[in-house]
């Protein structure tokens, strides 16, 4: 394991030399174009979208080009988006994504006790009001999404390591809570230029931090190692956080961003409370870059520092601990490659039950517009391991937090696991992404029934 580890990271040093070397000559295109693809559009996003933010969501709630059938249709109701917009300062987006994946009985823990087939349903309806200086310096604006969701298969696709007993899951994104709920609230300053700007309020890290332009799991990549990697990165749900993002050069897109948020929430709760009364948090922070050729071809590389407190509110066994992630991307015009690596020494997380991996790395490419079709293929790899103190829980328990947990997962496998993932995201009307896919995991951590898991995934995402 030791040699694998060294290789590893010795081949993604090597890697993520080849981004800055191959790179060197474009540090002077540091501002790519603007969005310029929609019918309509708010026109006021620059650089990079981090595919998980709010901002990113509203400047796509609009008709696109590149789909299979039909052309992006101008109609009152867009005028009268960017009308609301220039007049008042308000954005407004709205979308359905849905979900459905399962795998065969014969593949989980228990093929008498477990379900095979998941599905969840998000309707989510998002809004941001530049209360003052809108689109010039020290503007300041209020972001909210009100998530509701439904369930139509047995269990959602994100609790899926419950029944087939994969270290990462089959999915990050679709989780089912009972009520809508503001996910995201939050006040967010900007500084001049647009060099830095501030959130406080409800949200999730990963707004903020690990960027990679493929992790909505929405329409991309679903397995948890691709997307949110909660196994082994312990990013909590959304909660009360504290956020910054700041370009500390100029005319460069070197930036450096951080988070504090509290880590005690699972999702579907809204507490501001909580932080107070627990004093537990998650705290990350990244330093990156972009170095930019043209609209939408770039490269990427980030290191991630995080610590997280225990969640003293769960009622598995949690431990405090700290870690390091670094990622890279590089573009050879339509294709794209990524890899990056984490080590994480914290146990429990979210839920007390999502982080468990020690060492986790993954690799990829993602080709783009395959057929001029909006969109993309992508594959990838992703390899994780469980911490040996979580092995150690489960096969030896000594407290009654630590017998819980060995009755969720009785059995658990020495070695380490790998998955693979294929997706094609395709815009098949102006309005609607369809993401065909299918995953495929061997020696799944928690599951001695079978080595192998096969898990076909269909997810769809209308937005206007």
């Amino acid at each position: 394991m030791r040699k694998l580890l060294n290789t590893s990271s010795s081949m993604m040093l090597l890697w993520l030399s080849l981004i800055l070397f191959s790179t060197d000559k474009l540090i002077a295109q540091e501002k790519p174009k603007k969005h310029l693809d929609h019918i309509h559009h708010y026109d006021d996003h620059v650089g990079p979208e981090n595919p998980l933010d709010t901002e990113t969501d509203l400047e796509h709630s609009f008709p696109e080009h590149g789909a299979i059938f039909g052309k992006p249709h101008i109609g009152p109701y867009f005028k009268w988006k960017e009308d609301l917009y220039k007049n008042y300062g308000l954005k407004l987006g709205f979308s359905y994504s849905t979900m459905f994946t399962g795998n065969p009985l014969s593949h989980n823990m228990s093929a008498e006790h477990t379900s095979t087939t998941a599905g969840v349903g998000i309707y989510a309806f998002e809004a941001q009001w530049s209360v003052f200086n809108k689109g010039k310096d020290w503007e300041g604006s209020i972001t909210a999404v009100l998530d509701g969701r439904h369930q139509y298969g047995h269990i959602s696709p994100a609790v899926t390591p419950i029944a087939n007993g994969s270290l990462n899951g089959t999915d990050a994104t679709f989780f089912h809570w009972d009520r809508p709920y503001f996910t995201t609230l939050y006040w967010e300053q900007k500084g001049k230029k647009d060099r830095f700007w501030f959130r406080v309020g409800n949200f999730s890290s990963l707004m903020v931090l690990d960027f990679f332009r493929f992790k909505d799991g929405r329409t991309s990549f679903s397995n948890q190692g691709f997307t949110n990697p909660v196994a082994s990165l312990p990013i909590p749900a959304p909660s009360l956080a504290m956020a910054f993002n700041w370009k500390p050069i100029e005319g460069n897109s070197l930036y450096i961003a951080g988070s504090v948020q509290d880590n005690n929430l699972v999702a579907g709760e809204f507490d501001w409370g909580s932080v107070f009364r627990n004093g537990e948090v998650f705290t990350g922070l990244e330093i990156g870059k972009h170095w930019f050729r043209g609209e939408g071809d770039f490269d990427h590389a980030h290191l991630l520092v995080f610590h997280t407190d225990q969640v003293s509110t769960s009622p598995l066994p949690t431990s405090s601990g700290w870690g390091f992630k670094v990622h890279g991307t590089k573009q050879w015009g339509k294709l794209v490659s990524f890899a990056n690596y984490t080590y994480n020494t914290a146990i429990g997380g979210t839920m007390g039950m999502a982080t468990q991996a020690d060492h986790a790395a993954a690799a990829g490419l993602v080709y783009l517009e395959p057929f001029n079709i909006k969109g993309e293929v992508g594959f990838g790899i992703n390899y994780a391991r469980m911490n040996p103190e979580r092995v150690r829980q489960i096969r030896n328990p000594e407290t009654d937090q630590e017998a819980l947990i060995s009755t969720i997962f009785p059995n658990v496998r020495d070695e380490g696991q790998w998955a693979a993932e294929v997706y094609w995201k395709m815009l098949v009307t102006p309005d609607l992404w369809i993401t065909p896919g299918a995953q495929f995991i061997m020696n799944p951590t928690m599951n001695t029934n079978t080595d192998f898991i096969f898990a076909p995934t269909i997810k769809a995402r209308y937005f206007f």
